[in-house]
């Protein structure tokens, strides 16, 4: 998505927001959840961020004092930290479908290996496959993450539950070797907003 396109989806989605505040879909706006496109919307009239709409990755501590952990939607590979901000989640699927959406269940299948990820903390991680699924307590990776045909399993797309997992944890995919199913995950940088 680019900067542009961010701009106009912000836009929309603000004056949504504006019209329906006092609605269940407002109410659900107010309350964004792991995985939303979310819209940092402090000083919304204040010109333009391309940053202030992504993903939300995670969201760390407890008010007033909670952080953001946001992937840009024209920099996904990039996270952003929000302090002292105000956050809207923006509808992605039917409106009653999105009301009715509970969040994430704590114990996600790639749960672990976030888990692994953050106690680790190394700015490079090289695991092999049957150490992931080790770390998932036995759990096997699916055919799709062997097949050298299907190496996109390893993207860094946030809408993929398996990317989840690693990205969750402050990590991106930086290279797999099919052949000798090997992976090798980078932390990436946050900026301060």
């Amino acid at each position: 998505m680019t900067p542009e396109e961010t701009r106009v989806l912000a836009v929309v989605g603000h004056e949504l927001f504006l019209a329906i505040r006092d609605t269940p879909l407002g109410a659900r706006m107010s309350t964004p959840q792991q995985g939303d496109l979310v819209l940092e919307v402090t000083d919304f009239g204040r010109g333009w961020d391309p940053n202030r709409i992504g993903r939300l990755v995670r969201i760390e501590g407890r008010a007033p004092e909670e952080r953001y952990i946001v992937a840009p939607a024209h920099r996904p590979e990039h996270h952003r930290e929000w302090r002292n901000g105000n956050f809207i989640a923006l509808p992605s699927a039917p409106v009653q479908d999105w009301i009715d959406r509970r969040p994430a269940p704590v114990r996600a299948k790639y749960q672990p290996l976030t888990d692994y990820l953050l106690q680790d903390g190394r700015e490079r991680v090289e695991l092999s496959f049957e150490d992931i699924e080790s770390v998932m307590g036995g759990l096997h990776l699916p055919p799709s993450a062997r097949n050298p045909r299907l190496s996109q399993w390893w993207d860094n797309d946030f809408g993929n539950v398996q990317a989840q997992g690693w990205m969750g944890a402050g990590y991106q995919v930086e290279a797999v070797d099919m052949a000798s199913q090997r992976v090798r995950f980078r932390a990436h940088g946050r900026e301060e907003a």
